[in-house]
């Protein structure tokens, strides 16, 4: 007796989306700039150099491309959901942290 199978039913392969690898890397060196920022700033008592503020403006610009990244990745049938909503959701806290701080910097 075999049982009715569903013929669309497809398993996706291990691994990565590649969009979502890219976001995993924007995203984590977003959160390194904003650490070295916000560990100067500590270090220094507020009175930073010019260099800290663009490291925090690219670190906003990277976590808006990574989100980009990580929503595209969500196309892709290779890789898990749960990395895909992670690379999604570390940009996004990045991009929340670095906004944050850039206008109690203003």
């Amino acid at each position: 007796m075999q049982k009715n199978r569903n013929k669309d039913f497809k398993v996706a392969p291990a691994g990565n989306a590649s969009d979502t690898i890219i976001s995993y890397f924007l995203g984590g060196f977003s959160m390194v700039f904003i650490i070295i920022s916000i560990i100067k700033s500590i270090a220094s008592k507020g009175h930073v150099e010019r260099v800290y503020g663009v490291l925090m403006v690219s670190a906003l610009v990277m976590s808006v491309t990574g989100f980009v990244f990580g929503i595209m990745g969500y196309r892709d049938e290779i890789g898990s959901m749960f990395g895909k909503r992670f690379s999604v959701a570390m940009s996004s806290i990045a991009f929340i942290l670095s906004g944050i701080f850039m206008l109690k910097g203003l």
